[in-house]
């Protein structure tokens, strides 16, 4: 919560200046003005950020608030916090997500759960300062999820009759009523959910978000999708080098763009880098490279973002053990969610959104 004017005429009268001790030279303004109002102009550009479990989002806000307080970092990280220790919100920046349909301003919490925070919080930063206009960002996430059954584009091949028919001896070892409809309806539903989604937030902004001008309208603006664990574990693509991912993933850019409507939605890939870089991650990478995504699609690499530091900790248990707080303070999560490091996700998502701002200019 901001100082509002009664408790700002209190400091006042306690202290005899303007900010009490040590902010005497802090402006009024610092105090009292939203740093971030709601846009005024112009229709509300959406931003649909979609994957598995680390679009949602894993790292602790422990790790955020460390950024946050530590001298060393505060410059980059301190405008999430006020001076009481009070999350800052963004009233420039909305945000839906599937984790328990919630929403609301932008600001940290808006992870897996309300206790951790994804790249949403910082790809929101860098497109809400940029563009200068209302932002939505709309998340549909889930964990475990690939390309080859769950977000299986609907215009590429279901697997072999075969495959189809194995699965569904397995099935019907736990459940003897279950049906071919029922195996092939599990490919593709995270993404016709995303679309159903997306589709039913636009259709209610007024609901989810009252201060929303219909006179206005709203405008598709962008796509990223930043997923890939569940597809690069699996022996059976690793065996043909993910070579049906790559055409799964750039089948996917070309559905979703027509599913929505929006035949030049700028489109972000984020590269898979909670694991050594090779042959899966060349697999995303050469999916965004066909000549007809070039200006249009961008890929990310997120290795570079890793913490060896932070890793050495977790394998070395040293959260199990009296300096548990050593980890803890930079990290709450095994490697396969970056380490539950809130440095590693919000350098992602300033990376994805750097990305998408240069996607806008060109």
């Amino acid at each position: 919560m901001r100082l509002t004017a009664y408790k700002y005429i209190l400091v006042s009268i306690l202290f005899g200046f303007s900010g009490g001790p040590g902010l005497g030279n802090v402006p009024e303004s610092a105090f009292d003005n939203d740093p971030w109002p709601m846009a005024k102009e112009g229709p509300v550009k959406v931003f649909i950020l979609a994957g598995q479990s680390n679009m949602q989002g894993h790292a602790s806000l422990r790790t955020l608030e460390y950024l946050i307080y530590n001298e060393e970092t505060a410059p980059e990280y301190q405008q999430w916090k006020d001076r009481w220790g009070d999350w800052y919100e963004r009233n420039d920046v909305w945000i839906w997500t599937t984790d328990g349909e919630r929403y609301g301003n932008l600001k940290p919490g808006f992870g897996q759960s309300d206790k951790k925070i994804g790249p949403e919080l910082c790809f929101g930063w860098v497109i809400g300062e940029a563009l200068g206009k209302q932002v939505l960002l709309i998340k549909t996430c889930w964990g475990g999820r690939s390309v080859k059954r769950d977000f299986l584009p609907p215009n590429a091949d279901l697997p072999p009759d075969e495959e189809l028919q194995k699965e569904l001896e397995n099935a019907r070892k736990r459940n003897p009523n279950a049906t071919m409809e029922e195996i092939k309806g599990q490919y593709g539903l995270a993404y016709r959910d995303t679309v159903r989604h997306v589709n039913e937030v636009l259709a209610n902004l007024k609901k989810y978000f009252p201060k929303y001008d219909e006179k206005r309208g709203y405008e598709l603006a962008g796509f990223v999708f930043f997923q890939g664990w569940n597809d690069m574990v699996d022996g059976a693509q690793r065996a043909e080098k993910y070579v049906n991912y790559t055409k799964r993933l750039a089948q996917l850019i070309k559905d979703i763009r027509k599913d929505l409507n929006a035949p030049n939605l700028p489109v972000v890939i984020g590269e898979l880098g909670a694991a050594e870089r090779g042959e899966f991650q060349a697999a995303q990478q050469a999916a965004t490279a066909l000549p007809e995504f070039q200006g249009n699609v961008k890929f990310v690499k997120t290795r570079e973002f890793w913490e060896p530091e932070v890793e050495k900790m977790v394998n070395d248990g040293l959260w199990q053990g009296p300096d548990w707080v050593k980890f803890y303070n930079v990290g709450s999560e095994k490697g396969y969610h970056y380490l539950g490091s809130a440095r590693i996700y919000y350098q992602m998502g300033k990376a994805f959104g750097e990305a998408m701002k240069e996607l806008l200019q060109e």
